[in-house]
């Protein structure tokens, strides 16, 4: 169920919603409820052999397929602090180069029977020799692999395509 279904009680009053094309509107005190997107992090780690790292999620949504690392932004975090701290918490790692910004998507995501819309901000950034990540938090494992030899039929998003294709643009054109 979407958000304008799953939300039927203005927070402020208590009263019904009336269902707009873009947002609900209070029937009593008109406060008006957006369907505003809720803020992620992607981050591609991209080793010295131009191998991505993907990770094996050990939670639904699409538990068991490929995703890269990242998560919901937090209160108070901003986008870069956020993919700083997923990386930590998913991976363990916390000496990473510069993060750079390839682009963003949208993306349906269904948590708890409700679709929220989610924005992601992707980062590149190359994880560095010597690293040692480790599967934590949500993640069952990690792997690597060339960009043409991702598994595309077990990927947990097909927005994560839209992904693959910016972040191979950028890296054609920059070097980390």
């Amino acid at each position: 169920m979407e958000i304008r279904e799953a939300y039927k009680f203005c927070p402020r009053c208590g009263s019904g919603f009336e269902n707009k094309p873009e947002f609900l509107k209070c029937t009593s005190c008109g406060l008006s409820f957006y369907h505003n997107p809720k803020p992620t992090t992607t981050v591609v780690l991209v080793d010295k052999d131009n191998r991505y790292l993907l990770v094996k999620r050990a939670v639904d949504p699409a538990k068991g397929y490929w995703d890269f690392p990242g998560g919901f932004v937090e209160e108070n975090e901003t986008s870069e602090e956020n993919a700083w701290r997923e990386i930590k918490e998913e991976l363990g790692l916390d000496n990473l180069g510069k993060f750079h910004y390839v682009g963003s998507v949208t993306a349906p995501y269904l948590y708890q029977d409700i679709i929220y819309p989610t924005l992601a901000t992707v980062f590149v950034t190359l994880i560095p020799p010597g690293a040692r990540p480790r599967a934590a938090d949500d993640i069952a494992s990690f792997k690597f692999f060339k960009p043409e030899e991702i598994p595309m039929d077990k990927i947990a998003f097909p927005e994560l395509k839209k992904v693959l294709g910016s972040v191979n643009k950028f890296l054609e054109t920059h070097k980390l």
